[in-house]
């Protein structure tokens, strides 16, 4: 692998992902659907597994749509005319995507429905307050957040979607990480090595010309901030 390739692979597969985004209307439909479902599932008493078929539930949505989006766009490169070969593999590729909205929409209803009418008639909120759970969740929606960013300040600040760009995600990953550390630990000495740790790697961001300080504070804040409204907020 030449230097620089694995990187670069990343950046292409996280810039198809961002421009399927922000060319599709129902791609930034499924990514608001993807924050508040995971953001709301802290409210529900989930096992591991349900959150997993959850998590899966989204994701195969969303694959689901940039596959018919990658089918859509080669078609129309291929075919000029109107073609009913072209209809039909149109046809069959959104067909592809409603099966997989509509398995979500099952598995929505099975996980949520008793928990939410469990909710209702005992008026009492009911919160998943594992530590495991909220870190996953908390990191998560860090992730997704970053994209968000990245995709709104894209063509004002540059960069790639993966390296560079308007914020940093190795300083938003780090700070929450260091955050969520220092809430669980409740040590002075653990908690100073890894808000440490985080500095150094929002430091080596800086350094090596990556991001520049505005944009690592940024990524520091969010991971932060994200993280607290995760366990002091909603756990």
């Amino acid at each position: 692998m030449k230097k620089g390739g694995f990187i670069a692979s990343f950046n292409y597969a996280v810039q198809g992902i961002v421009s399927a985004l922000k060319t599709e209307r129902n791609l930034k439909f499924h990514y608001l659907a993807a924050v508040g479902t995971i953001f709301f599932s802290l409210f529900m008493d989930f096992t591991r597994t349900e959150f997993i078929v959850l998590v899966m539930a989204i994701i195969f949505v969303v694959v689901c749509e940039m596959f018919n989006t990658a089918i859509e766009r080669c078609v129309d490169m291929i075919v000029q005319d109107y073609d009913p070969i072209a209809k039909y593999v149109k046809d069959v590729s959104a067909g592809a995507v409603m099966l997989s909205a509509i398995t979500a929409v099952i598995v929505g209803y099975l996980l949520f429905y008793r928990k939410v009418a469990d909710w209702t008639e005992s008026g009492i909120v009911r919160i998943v307050n594992s530590d495991v759970h909220l870190a996953f969740v908390a990191v998560l929606l860090v992730l997704i957040l970053t994209v968000g960013g990245k995709y709104l300040r894209a063509q004002i600040n540059g960069g790639t979607y993966f390296q560079g760009g308007a914020i940093s995600g190795h300083s938003a990953l780090a700070f929450a990480a260091a955050t969520i550390i220092a809430l669980i630990t409740v040590n002075a000495l653990v908690t100073f090595a890894a808000f440490l740790i985080a500095l150094l790697v929002a430091e080596s961001r800086v350094e090596g010309k990556i991001h520049t300080i505005w944009e690592v504070i940024s990524g520091a804040v969010l991971g932060i901030s994200v993280a607290l409204i995760v366990f002091k907020v909603v756990g």
